[in-house]
């Protein structure tokens, strides 16, 4: 009789495969080849370039891990990267996103070119301590899923003007924040690639093929 473990080992290996199938199908198009778009967003509430780049880029940052370590944007640099802004007292699309970010974790685990950068938006209450209890809860590889707190006001405006995600006061009183469930894809330039839904599998499905294509790409 095959029990549950076998059985949620073999929905878990299916789910990787399929954008994996897909992406093997895809590399062999020739001139049709999969294109993904490069995104440059503008916006007047954020500063422009300073120098004579056109090209929007994620700009630098200097923020706390769960591990107590600092992370900035040089320890991504020549790396293709997800992105995504949560807190853990969310009790509704954080959990849902984070879940799916481990299927992501997984199809490129032990590939030192994939990392993937997930910010507090509570830091007041996502301390170091909190933060690494809810990396544990959800088995993340620390060496490559970095959970990341600092202050506020550089943290909105990343998410802001770095990755054009909206955040503000929820007037529920039962929610701490409202935002986006979106994960961002951002290339080895610090361009943005890709905005995908982190709540939904088929979205996620289509993170992992985009990756798997960006690494040919570059």
């Amino acid at each position: 009789m095959i029990n549950k473990n076998t059985i949620k080992v073999f929905l878990l290996v299916l789910l990787l495969a399929v954008p994996a199938c897909l992406y093997l199908i895809l590399a062999k198009t020739g001139k049709n080849q999969y294109k993904i778009q490069v995104f440059n967003p503008k916006s007047e509430f954020c500063p422009p370039p300073t120098s004579g780049d056109t090209m929007h880029r994620v700009p630098p940052f200097r923020l706390i891990s769960q591990d107590g370590k600092t992370i900035t944007d040089k320890d991504f640099e020549g790396k293709i990267y997800v992105a995504d802004f949560i807190f853990t007292r969310c009790p509704s699309i954080c959990p849902v996103m984070t879940s799916e970010l481990t299927r992501v974790q997984e199809a490129f685990r032990g590939n030192p070119d994939v990392k993937i950068i997930s910010h507090s938006i509570d830091p007041q209450y996502d301390s170091i301590q909190v933060l690494k209890a809810y990396s544990q809860k959800h088995s993340a590889d620390n060496s490559q899923w970095s959970f990341v707190t600092g202050d506020s006001t550089q943290i909105y405006n990343l998410a802001k003007c770095g990755y054009f995600m909206a955040i503000q006061k929820s007037p529920d009183s039962r929610l701490v924040f409202d935002h986006s469930d979106k994960l961002i894809l951002i290339d080895k330039q610090r361009r943005i690639r890709g905005f995908y839904a982190g709540t939904k599998s088929e979205e996620v499905d289509r993170l992992i093929l985009e990756i798997q294509i960006l690494m040919r790409e570059e």
